[in-house]
């Protein structure tokens, strides 16, 4: 809860003998009182963690850094927020706020600056023999986010990010990156040709590089080991359903078009000296282009469309 914390020692019962009297007497007498008035107010309050709750959504369990004696109100810590919530680790300071009888934390205190995890128990020896929950494993190759001025960055314990910034010449660009694999002066630099999977989200006047090459303007650009899209309407290069045409499934073409050649072929190795075969190999050939012919309807795709 709230508290004010005295910043002077209270000189206002320790005066001995009768009534000040003036002057220089009178002057001290006044600045002790004033002074042992002096307050510092505090809104918020440290934390350690020393549990996560596994009956309430986001709640923690621990002692409160300035009395440890001090009652959790509502029993549990909740996250101020209901809907973005980051859940601290066993061992990290909070900061908790009251508001109702219950008492809430905010972010989790920077002790470290360690993006993986910010744990320093009460004890001080918390290292990687220390558990900080029950799943949860240390990884000092974590780093920072290599940034411009201004960029909002949303930077994970586990090697993933999303930075809302900007280029040099502040032009918006959005990075959804995961597995960082390139560190420069200590942090983190997202490079879509050698990270593990990349969205990037470019504006006009904006670019970046990729496979070699520069790409500006209004571009989304996906890059990872594989790409898979499960959706029963998918339209590649307009939105507008009378300008696009299916797209043919690759294997099923194939297939009909082994069916044909193979049918042609026949038909042409016959004897044309040799009338007493045509009319069978015709009537072959002709069974084998109406079988093609009604398979053409299952070579479109259903679901992709595209100009």
């Amino acid at each position: 809860m709230a508290y004010h914390k005295q910043i002077f020692p209270d000189k206002r019962t320790g005066r001995k003998g009768g009534l000040a009297k003036y002057n220089a007497d009178l002057d001290s007498y006044i600045s002790d009182r004033i002074q042992s008035a002096k307050t510092e107010f505090y809104e918020q309050e440290a934390f350690e963690v020393t549990e996560i709750s596994k009956e309430v959504y986001g709640g923690v369990l621990g002692t409160f850094i300035n009395d440890d004696t001090q009652k959790i109100k509502g029993n549990v810590v909740l996250p101020v927020k209901p809907n973005v919530t980051q859940i601290p680790l066993v061992g990290e300071h909070i900061s908790v706020i009251e508001f109702n009888g219950q008492h809430y934390y905010t972010d989790v205190i920077n002790k470290t600056n360690s993006p993986n995890e910010n744990a320093i128990a009460g004890s001080g020896e918390y290292d990687e023999l220390k558990k900080y929950g029950d799943t949860f494993q240390r990884d000092k190759s974590i780093k920072h986010i290599d940034i411009n001025e201004g960029d909002i960055v949303f930077n994970g314990r586990f090697n993933n990010s999303i930075v809302l910034g900007s280029n040099r010449s502040n032009k918006p660009i959005t990075k959804i990156v995961v597995g960082h694999r390139v560190v420069e002066n200590n942090l983190f630099k997202q490079t879509i040709d050698r990270d593990d999977a990349s969205i990037y989200l470019i504006s006009d006047g904006a670019s970046t590089t990729i496979d070699g090459q520069t790409v500006g303007g209004k571009k989304v650009l996906i890059k990872s080991g594989g790409i898979f899209i499960s959706s029963n309407d998918i339209r590649l290069g307009t939105s507008v359903e009378k300008d696009l045409q299916p797209l043919v499934k690759g294997d099923e073409l194939v297939s009909i078009l082994q069916e044909l050649i193979t049918a042609l072929n026949t038909f042409a190795t016959v004897p044309v000296l040799n009338p007493g075969t045509l009319p069978g190999n015709a009537a072959s050939l002709a069974t084998s282009v109406t079988t093609v012919n009604s398979k053409l309807r299952n070579i479109l795709s259903t679901k992709v469309k595209t100009q």
